[in-house]
């Protein structure tokens, strides 16, 4: 208990309190729980609340124990063994270019979205989540430290796009880790409400996942989450200004020339909120909407380093915000996204894709 307690303080780096304005509305509605960082700091309990019961309840009837039911837990000789250390060492540098500070907020929304999306696939203890995190952390900080340069970031700080890189893709690492063949029942540690002042205590209680879920459906579902919290965040911020996003009717199949103007919009707010130094859309248009093809291009964006390097370490789920709200998009339009592909090129962050 005393080391989950050590891994939580060492997770305050985050700490920012203007960082609560962009809690995701589609979550709003369920309990709060109380984790350590920044990014889990308000932020609300899953559906599991209605599917756990305490461990020694169950674990006495179905003769569960956490060794049988848990994820392997990720160690810090793990996360820093020689096949990690190969893996650093093949990587592309951080590229020195100038970027923009992000909108504290935006920046926020992404990591916590993630993250929630994490917690309500109930695919991992998130007291494990938060272990395996700081342990991947913790071995690749001082290696992009090192890549970047001194002075070039200021760790902790969400809004800078060259920490924002670091600690997105120590997430999505973490998340990619996680989500490859979960188990479908696992105990968690869950902080109980003590006195102010008291020690800290957990009770440890079962997480059983949706069976209907199927683990290869697991980084599909992750990323719709994603895409329509943020989806959700940029409707509630500006849709009464006139930034707003265009509205399309739900289901409606817009034309390409009507649905490109609702994503050139979308790409105007990721740049406007920081997120990159320059960003468009544009569209190469075919005889019908399911024979163009889209693409998005952001120069220097804040997941110019991690996007590649979570490409390159072929990770289940990456942190290419720009497409998973552009999927959550055309979903509502009545499409789905196909062809998709992330590439870079330079200093610049290229998503081509279709719909049909």
């Amino acid at each position: 208990m005393r080391l989950l307690i050590a891994y939580a303080l060492s997770a305050v780096l985050f700490i920012c309190n203007d960082a609560t304005a962009f809690s995701t509305q589609s979550l709003s509605n369920k309990h709060a729980r109380q984790p350590t960082t920044q990014l889990m700091m308000t932020q609300h309990i899953s559906r599991r609340r209605l599917m756990i019961s305490t461990i020694s309840s169950i674990s006495a009837s179905a003769g569960l124990s956490q060794s049988a039911l848990a994820a392997p837990p990720l160690s810090a000789e793990e996360a820093d063994n020689f096949q990690a250390r190969l893996e650093r060492g093949l990587r592309s540098k951080p590229a020195r270019v100038l970027r923009q500070r992000m909108n504290i907020d935006f920046a926020v929304l992404l990591m916590r979205s993630s993250y929630n999306a994490v917690d309500e696939l109930d695919i991992v203890a998130m007291d494990q989540f938060q272990k395996d995190f700081f342990l991947i952390r913790q071995a690749e900080y001082q290696y992009y430290s090192d890549s970047i340069g001194a002075g070039a970031m200021q760790q902790g700080d969400l809004a800078d796009p060259n920490y924002f890189d670091f600690i997105s893709f120590a997430q999505y690492a973490t998340i990619s880790r996680e989500i490859v063949n979960p188990p479908a029942v696992f105990e968690e540690q869950q902080p109980v409400e003590v006195g102010e002042g008291q020690p800290q205590k957990f009770d440890a209680v079962v997480v059983r996942r949706d069976p209907a879920i199927k683990n290869s459906d697991l980084p599909r579902i992750h990323t719709e989450i994603v895409g329509n919290a943020i989806l959700d965040k940029l409707i509630e911020k500006f849709g009464e200004t006139a930034s707003a996003i265009p509205t399309i009717e739900p289901g409606s199949r817009p034309d390409a020339v009507t649905f490109l103007a609702a994503i050139k919009q979308m790409v105007n707010l990721f740049t406007l909120s920081g997120f990159a130094w320059e960003g468009g859309a544009s569209m190469v248009q075919g005889s019908s909407i399911k024979d163009t093809q889209f693409s998005i291009i952001f120069t220097s964006p804040a997941t110019l380093w991690s996007g590649q390097s979570l490409a390159a370490k072929k990770a289940v789920v990456i942190n290419d915000f720009a497409l998973k709200t552009v999927k959550a998009m055309a979903t509502r339009a009545g499409y789905k996204v196909v062809n998709d592909f992330v590439k870079y090129k330079g200093n610049q962050e290229i998503t081509t894709f279709s719909v049909m």
